[in-house]
């Protein structure tokens, strides 16, 4: 069995060529992360690696220098369409074509018609499932609304179509897909692997008993849904509560019409050992998102014995048992989100039974070797019963 992996970017899609790898199966990755970045470097599989990332880095420079969103999405949708085509000479000599979803149509074509398994990866919901949600949130802001890129919405969905198997991180993508109506059997569920930065959760301790620390870690945007976390602490009673925001801003960011409260504090971006100090400072991590396929920082939290409250579109069923290490509650929803908090805050013995259990899931989640494991499983499955 021999596979050959795109994508657009770095993520997890390294973690997942270098399992390929690793395991004897991968034939290419061919990849559109720019090779000026300085975290470019892959030489661990070799020969492997196949660049074609000129659109895209071009696409990235457009970023940069604030080109307008027409351009910078039409780049964007580009830099998959050469990657696509990138791919199709490499076809002939693999059993299985594996793709970020809106980089792979043309190959995929090929693909199935030279009687290869074809696996598109949706790393968020199904795409007029995303669009559909975003759309709701902004007009209910009374923010302009841009649908997305409409040929490369076009294209993610013909892909689905045509695969024959879809790859997704959790349960949340996988229900979109199913109300939209592709059959189980067709879905691939390997949740993404966990980093825990903390050496050891049950070491940390570093919480000021008397202030009641909410945390949240992620840019701050219309799709995080941060406006219904601020109001939620607005309804919080509590005596000496702060919210904590890490992340950086993006226009629009949701807020223009929120007015901010005593206790509110914006960090901006923290990495390393300011991040891990927020962390250790939090009663509470919460994760209010509108959707978002599986969000990293759930672990992260976790990793520090941080009880979690997120809702159902972030992929939070798949690493929480709500009511266990945390709660998990609807979108859009100020009113359960303060609920929750106000519940940790004045039950001292269920937080203290919360923070234990965080920290006993902690040491049982899955790395990213495990998800490798899932990975290769999966593949071997798939190939196994065309034979």
């Amino acid at each position: 069995m021999k596979v050959i992996y795109t994508s657009p970017n770095r993520s997890h899609h390294y973690r997942y060529a270098l399992a390929l790898h690793e395991a004897g199966i991968l034939h290419k990755f061919v990849s559109g992360f720019s090779r000026w970045s300085p975290r470019a470097a892959f030489t661990e599989i070799g020969n492997k690696l196949v660049r074609t990332d000129k659109l895209q880095t071009i696409y990235l420079a457009s970023l940069r220098f604030k080109a307008p969103k027409f351009i910078s999405t039409q780049l964007a949708y580009l830099a998959k369409i050469e990657q696509d085509n990138a791919c199709i000479k490499y076809l002939d000599d693999a059993d299985i074509f594996m793709y970020y979803n809106g980089s792979g149509l043309n190959a995929s074509k090929k693909a199935k018609s030279k009687g290869k398994i074809v696996i598109v990866e949706a790393v968020n919901s199904h795409v007029q499932y995303q669009e559909n949600l975003m759309k709701e949130e902004f007009e209910s802001l009374k923010l302009q609304w841009q649908p997305f890129h409409d040929k490369e919405k076009a294209r993610r969905i013909e892909e689905y179509h045509i695969a024959d198997y879809i790859l997704m991180p959790s349960n949340f993508v996988k229900r979109s897909f199913i109300e939209a109506g592709f059959p189980e059997h067709k879905l691939i569920r390997v949740p993404y692997g966990f980093n825990q930065l903390a050496g050891n959760a049950e070491l940390v301790d570093d919480k000021d008993q008397d202030v009641f620390t909410i945390l949240y870690v992620g840019s701050i945007s219309v799709r995080k849904g941060l406006r219904y976390l601020i109001e939620a602490f607005k309804l919080l009673n509590h005596p000496n509560k702060k919210l904590i925001i890490v992340g950086p801003e993006n226009n629009p960011n949701g807020l223009a019409d929120v007015v901010i409260p005593d206790g509110v504090v914006f960090t901006g971006i923290l990495k390393g050992q300011e991040l891990e100090a927020a962390y250790k400072s939090a009663s509470v991590f919460c994760l209010p998102s509108i959707e978002e396929g599986l969000a990293l920082v759930l672990g992260e939290a976790l990793s520090f014995g941080v009880p979690i409250i997120a809702t159902e579109n972030t992929g939070a069923d798949d690493i929480i048992t709500n009511g266990e290490e945390g709660f998990i509650v609807p979108i859009r929803s100020s009113k359960s989100i303060a609920e929750k908090l106000q519940l940790l805050a004045d039950d001292g013995l269920l937080y203290e039974n919360m923070k234990a259990k965080a920290v006993k899931k902690a040491t049982g989640l899955k790395g990213w070797d495990e998800t490798g494991r899932l990975l290769i499983a999966s593949l071997n499955d798939v190939f196994a019963a065309k034979k």
